[in-house]
């Protein structure tokens, strides 16, 4: 048996950051109304709700560091055990290659709805498959493209396809014209022009 212990500095700060700004959120929505929040799961997780008369909504709201800090304790951290790995660079790669091909399943799931494929054939069922993969590889040269671009910071997958749904094509004459673009279509065909679709 082979353990392969990792740390990834920028995953863990990624993971305080989120973490810390939804339970700042959390906090200032309990704060507005604490009557409404006071037995709400999620804001009893990670605040503590209480009466007090010397605050003015009748409530103090604190943050329950001991819970946040025992998220954040293993943020970051990956271990991989494996029976014949012996090397940590192999086992790494191995599991980033594995994690892109359930990824790949999820998106299929979740994205393209095929949790369920709800067909009434085999005929169907294989031309549903189908389509769905061919959408898959679609939806992985579009992530491929914002990886490369850092398209990701101002932008998420769905808000893009949400931006070129709006593009316009109309035929006049078997001329093929587009509509005028946004800067923001602009910029992501740009983008996508310059990218290597090879990988």
């Amino acid at each position: 048996m082979h353990t392969h212990v990792y740390y990834n500095a920028k995953k863990a700060v990624g993971i305080r950051e989120v973490l810390y700004s939804h339970v700042a959120t959390l906090r200032e929505q309990a704060r507005l109304e604490p009557t409404e929040y006071v037995d709400n799961p999620e804001y009893k997780k990670y605040l503590i709700i209480r009466k007090s008369e010397k605050e003015d909504s009748g409530y103090t709201v604190n943050i329950r560091q001991d819970v946040v800090d025992s998220e954040l304790e293993t943020a970051g951290w990956l271990v991989i055990i494996s029976n014949f790995v012996t090397n940590a660079k192999e086992a790494l790669t191995i599991y980033r290659e594995k994690d892109v091909v359930e990824k790949g399943f999820l998106r299929l799931k979740n994205s393209l709805d095929l949790a369920r494929i709800r067909v009434h054939s085999e005929t169907n069922m294989q031309n549903k498959v189908f389509v769905c993969f061919i959408a898959l590889i679609l939806l992985s040269a579009i992530r491929n493209v914002m990886m490369d671009k850092n398209m990701y910071k101002k932008l998420t997958m769905r808000k893009l396809i949400l931006t070129l749904s709006k593009v316009k094509v109309q035929f006049i004459e078997d001329v093929r014209i587009l509509s005028p673009l946004t800067k923001q279509q602009r910029g992501i065909f740009k983008a996508s022009v310059f990218c290597d679709y090879r990988r």
